[in-house]
Formats: structure tokens, sequence, C-alpha cells
């Protein structure tokens, strides 16, 4: 909390915080909005602040200029620098222009355009103008007889203080002055098409404006507060108005209508997208529209009419958290799903089929109460919801009839109950060093199934896939005109992640299950290459997803070597596929930055290593447990924990530690099965031809270095051996792959 002081001057040097600091989170977003408020649009101490600085240098938004500039005065003549209360002095020909308004201070133009633009390629050469007025405009019934209009801006002054600077000359400081007027407006005072203009103060006045809408007994007002001074360069401060703010009401009644009421007026739309959202946000209305500025309304919940307008510089808008509701009598633990029978299994996900079912007829009959210019395009929502319940009951009875899918189905349970395990230790050993690691996963386990279950949503979203990533030529998954993209939409932090890492599980699982199979472009093998490609635009949200993403990683490796007979022989790996300024492109650049590392003992610019604790346990990571092996080209990262208790510490059960890859030179050769890119290295695609590897063009494979390019100097895989080298045996170049093309 900080209290008021006073400068000897008399200028607040800080302010109190409006909200008290209770330790919650909503007490620090509330003080975070007031301060930015204040700081961007002010008053920073209050009503009547004075100011060590000019206002115009510090407030960004809510002034507004006088009308017009009329030239140059004598007292802008002289230095611009000795007057802090006017605005710069302009001597191009904006500044003696008769047009209305006040230029705004912009970039150098002549650095806007290179030289060598061509003409249409060069931004135009058009002043922005800082607004003279501000406003909004809202809808009453044409039966109101009056509302009351409150219009409150500051002016600042220039004032001496008794400090002096060193040049001997009295130091000047800013007072503001608080300005606050209210007028009534009789509706039948306002003619149509016919501007009313209503006098404040000096030149500062009201406009008015109605347009009328007899077909549905409405009229819509249009208000503006306007600056009509007209004043010479350079503009005095007490010209300019500032927080300026119109405030509408009429005596606390309901009368001002919304601007789009979709489920009262029909609007012929033929887009369908539009139709669809209308239907979706008819009970979330606006009440008015800003002009220059934003707006804000006081209105009931649900109710279709607000009691009061105000117009706002700076717009907040509260996003209420969303949960997924519970399904009662469905089974979401991920344990228990990981060894349940076909019986079971259907029993236990039968209440999300009939859950959903009773949902949609609850929709279908609120549907046949809308108006018929909503009810069509309802029935339409409802039709698809119906198709989308049939793919849910169709994905349950798939992995209940499917030996194979069930395993699949299983797998991915086994290894998304693992990795949230061990997501939740690292959590708590990153907010206590000195827990150990079986405490942190014995008071995981104290949580019980809450610790590692599906929200009901995400495990839906999963079961209506799971057809089509086991059979690759179902229509809805390769036909021209059906093939679609599925979204899971949900806000923030709802768990959309999980949802695609069960996923992700699944197929590389199922991958692994069906091996090679046949397709129109050849031989198909699911058995190595990349099953799961994500695409980030932010590197720092890439950086974050694959922190996430590496925990699955480690609990589907550890069960792969716990059954290889079934998951295969190759290791399950991820791969960090970005720009070179966050990872290493080759394994010399990597080694470079290893040796830097032990070196100088700084590891800030170990870009080789993404993770700062280990995933699996929450052990911190630094440069002395990455190894650059230059026999395999290979950089590999192990936990910190130095007793070994971690599987992918030195000395675990994973010889290669954690199965990350981020130099691109080892992702291009290993495949790994799951790859987090950025989108600019999809534009490099052209000139890496090794990048092809990705995508399963594939045609050599060296034993030692993994699929060989020929664009690959290190290993070219055919013309010499690679002789044995502890703890690597000696390799032989090995045959042509034909047509081992992974499947995506």
């Amino acid at each position: 909390m900080t209290g008021r002081t006073m400068s000897s001057g008399g200028v607040q040097a800080s302010y109190d915080l409006d909200f008290d600091l209770d330790g919650s989170s909503v007490a620090v977003r509330e003080n975070l909005v007031d301060i930015l408020e204040r700081e961007l649009l002010g008053p920073i101490h209050g009503p009547e602040e004075v100011l060590s600085f000019s206002p115009r240098a510090h407030y960004l938004v809510g002034l507004i200029a006088p009308v017009k500039l009329t030239g140059v005065s004598a007292a802008g003549e002289g230095e611009p620098n000795e007057r802090e209360d006017v605005l710069e002095v302009r001597t191009d020909e904006m500044a003696t222009s008769d047009t209305p308004g006040v230029p705004a201070p912009s970039a150098d133009e002549d650095l806007a355009d290179a030289e060598d633009d061509d003409a249409e390629d060069r931004a135009p050469k058009v002043g922005l103008m800082v607004p003279a007025s501000m406003g909004l405009r809202f809808q009453v019934p044409t039966d109101l007889d009056s509302f009351r209009v409150t219009a409150s801006w500051g002016t600042y002054a220039s004032v001496e203080t008794d400090e002096v600077t060193k040049a001997g000359r009295r130091v000047r400081h800013f007072r503001r002055t608080p300005v606050e007027l209210t007028r009534e407006i009789r509706l039948a005072e306002l003619e149509p098409g016919v501007t009313l203009t209503v006098p404040l103060v000096d030149a500062v006045c009201l406009r008015i404006d109605r347009y009328d809408d007899p077909q549905f007994s409405r009229c819509l007002v249009e208000i503006a507060l306007c600056n009509d001074r007209e004043t010479p360069m350079p503009i005095p401060l007490s010209m300019w108005m500032f927080q300026t703010k119109l405030h509408v009401e009429a005596n606390g009644a309901a009368v001002f209508l919304p601007v789009r009421d979709v489920l009262k007026q029909h609007w012929p739309e033929h887009d369908l997208e539009v139709r669809r959202l209308d239907l979706q946000y008819m009970n979330r209305l606006e009440f008015a529209i800003g002009r220059t500025c934003s707006v804000g309304w006081d209105a009931e919940p649900g109710a279709r009419r607000a009691s009061a307008l105000w117009t706002t510089w700076l717009p907040v808008a509260e996003t209420p958290q969303t949960r997924a509701r519970p399904v009662e009598g469905a089974q979401l633990s991920m344990a228990a799903l990981a060894t349940m029978s076909p019986n079971d299994l259907r029993n236990a996900l039968k209440p999300l089929v009939t859950g959903y079912g009773a949902w949609l007829d609850e929709q279908d009959a609120v549907s046949q109460r809308l108006p018929k210019h909503l009810r069509e395009t309802a029935d339409g929502v409802v039709w698809e919801a119906r198709a989308a319940h049939k793919r849910l009951a169709g994905g349950v009875e798939h992995i209940a009839s499917d030996p194979e899918a069930l395993r699949c189905f299983q797998f991915m349970n086994q290894v998304m109950r693992d990795q949230r395990v061990a997501s939740q230790v690292a959590t708590l050993r990153a907010s206590d060093p000195s827990m150990s690691i079986e405490a942190a996963r014995a008071e995981v386990a104290g949580r019980g199934p809450a610790a590692a279950s599906w929200r009901p949503f995400q495990l839906a979203f999963i079961l209506m896939q799971l057809p089509a990533l086991t059979d690759p030529t179902l229509a809805v998954r390769s036909a021209d005109h059906l093939a679609r993209v599925e979204l899971l939409f949900f806000p923030t932090g709802g768990g959309k992640t999980e949802a695609y890492l069960g996923l992700a599980a699944y197929a590389f699982a199922i991958r692994r299950r069906q091996g090679v199979v046949e397709s129109t472009d050849g031989p198909l093998d699911g058995r190595d290459g990349v099953a799961v490609l994500m695409r980030y635009t932010l590197r720092l949200l890439t950086s974050q997803q694959f922190q996430r993403a590496t925990a699955l990683m480690c609990a589907a490796e550890l069960a792969r070597r716990a059954d290889e007979a079934t998951w295969g022989s190759e290791p399950f790996r991820i791969g960090l596929w970005v720009g070179t300024g966050v990872s290493p492109k080759r394994f010399e650049e990597a080694s470079e930055q290893l040796a830097k590392a032990n070196e100088y003992g700084k590891a800030h610019n170990l870009t080789v290593l993404q993770v700062q604790r280990c995933p699996w346990c929450g052990t911190p990571i630094s440069a002395a447990q990455v190894r650059a092996d230059p026999t395999v080209r290979r950089v590999f990262v192990y936990c910190g924990d130095e007793l070994g208790r971690c599987e992918f510490a030195k000395g675990g059960g994973v010889p290669e530690g954690l199965p990350i890859l981020t130099v691109d030179e080892e992702i291009y050769r290993l495949t790994p099965a799951f790859v987090i890119a950025t989108v600019d290295k999809f534009a490099r695609l052209a000139r890496e031809g090794e990048a092809g590897s990705l995508f399963g063009y594939v045609r050599r494979r060296c034993g030692r270095h993994g699929y060989v390019h020929p664009d690959y100097k290190a290993c070219d895989g055919t013309r010499h051996n690679h002789n044995a080298a502890n703890p690597y045996p000696a390799r032989a170049p090995e045959k042509s792959v034909v047509c081992a093309v992974t499947r995506g």
C-alpha cells in the first residue's frame, strides 16, 4: 500500500492503491487496471492534482484538441523549450492550414519508405489528426420524455512554484481543474436530421442528432462532446480537454435499447457463420457505440435494456472462467480406464454418451421456442451436434470391439496418467526444493483419482477421433469432400492441451501396432517417423508446450521399454524444431555451446538445453547434465538427480536420458515421434532438403546416425563403415530403404 506524499513544490510523488492487497489475484488485477488507467488516462493523483510534468507528454488517451489552428502566434516565435505549457511549434503547411483539426506528431516520413520503393508501394502521405470531439450513439423508444447528459473533463494550467532552476528561472508545474456540467435533453426538442448544439462553457458544446425508426418505434441519438475552440500555434495547454467523458441516464429507468437485438428483429444474413454467431450470442447485447472512444453501460443480468451509458477510453471486459461440468456416473480416472475390459469400458463411458444426448434434447426444446428466423439456424446446429453424438457413441463402441484399439486406448490412459503424476511431482519439487522425489510422489498419490482424471469434454473429444486415427482410409479423414479438421475450442487454461496430448499418445500406439499399411501412395510405415507435428507462432509458447509434452514422451518411453515386444524397439522422442536463435542447427554449434558453458560456468546461452528442470521428477538441470557425443553426433540431456533415483538421470533406467532432441540435425536424422515447431521453420522447407525426413521422405538409414540425406556430409551411409567406438559397435552401410514413407 502506498501513501500519498507531497514534494516541496506541492506535487504528489506517489499515490494510494484503491484496492486493499488481501493476497488475492482479484485485488492485484483491480489495482493493475486502476494504475493503467491513471497512468494512461489520468488523473494520477485525483481531480485537483498538481503535476511536475506536462500532461500532454504523459497522458496518451482521453484528450481532445481544439477544432482548428489559425496560424502561428507571436508567442510561438521564441524558443519552444522555454514554454512547457504549449505544444511544440510546427512550421510546415499543416500548421497554418485553415482545415479543421490538429495534426498528430508522426514519425519521420522520409524513413517510412525505402528509396527504391515503387510509387504504388509507398504509404500515402496523409497526416493523422488529433480528434476534436468524442461521444456515443444509442437507441431509445420514441415515447421517452427526456434523458440527462453529464459531460466531464479536466483542464490544466501552468503555475509557478517556489523552486528555481540552475538558470535562475521559476519551476512551473501543472494544476488540474475538474469540469462537470449536466444538461437535460428533451427528446421532443430533437428534430430528425437537424443537429442541436447545446453550449457548455466557452466554445465547448454538445452536438446532438436524432434519426427515427418508426417501424420499431425507436430513435437513434448521437451525442458528441466538441472542443470548438480555435487557437494559433503553439497551442496553449489550457485549450486541451483531458479525461473527457459523457454519461447518459434517464432518472435510473431502463430505457436504452440494444444496438442490435437478433431475438426481436430479423436481419437478413447470407453468411452461415454470422447467423450462427448471432444465435450463439443473442443474449450478449450492446447498448451503445462509441465515437472516437469506447462505451460502457449498466444493465441488470438478463435484461434487454440498459439504465445508464457512458464513454470510456480504456474499455474493460471480464471473461468468466469456464469449467466443464461433471457427468454423473462416468468413469474419468485414467488409471481405471487403462485396465478395464471391453464390457466394463462400455458401462463406464455410457454416461458420457447418454448425458450428451440428454443435453441435446434440452437444446432441441429450446430451439423450438426461438423466433422463426433463428429456428432454422438452431435446427442446423442441433443436427450437427446429433452427428457428433453418433460419433461419440461410435468411438466408445470402437475401442470396446476392436482389440488393437482397446490396447492403444489403454496405453494412452497409462502414459497420460503417468505424465500427469510426474508433472505434479515436478511442480511440487519446484515450489519446495527440499522435498524428495518419494515425498512428492506420495503427496500426489494421496490426492486419489483426482490427480489423474479426464475432464468430460477432453475424453469425449478423444473418443470421437479414435476411429479415424485407427483407420486412415475413413472418409472423414481421407475423402476429398468429407475430410475435415477437428478443432477443440475452449478458453485458456481449460485443458485443450491435455486432450491433444491424449490423442498424440493414441497415435503413437496405433502406428506402432499397425506397422506397415498399404495406401495409394505406397506402403506407409508407422513403426518410425513423426506421428504428431504441432506448429506454433510464438516461440515462448512453443517452449512452454515443449516442456509439457516432454513429460508425456518420458511416460511413453518408459512404457515402451517395459514392453518392447508390443511397442517396438525405436525410442519415443520429442523434438523442438524452431529458429536458430532458440535452438542449435548443427551438432558442432551445440557442442561449442556446451564447451563454453562448462568452461565459463554460464548456461544462459546454452540453447540446446530447453528444460530447466526434469519433467519427470522436477530436479534442476544444468550444463553438467548435458553431454555431446561426437561418435553418434548426439546431444544427451539427463536429469540432475545425482543419486540416479530418476529413470532419466545418469545411471537411471534410460541410457539416453531424457527423450529430447533440440538440434535440427538430430531431428532430421532421428525423426522423433513428436515434433513441436514454429511457423518460420516451414518457410525454409524448400531450402532444407534434410527436413523431408519429417514428412516421411527417406531413402537410407545408418545404424549409427539414423536417416541419412544426400545433403548430410557427416555420413553418406554408403561409402564407408563405422568402426567400433565404445560403447558403440561397428556399423556397416545399410541397404536403401524403399518407399519407407512414414504416415502422419
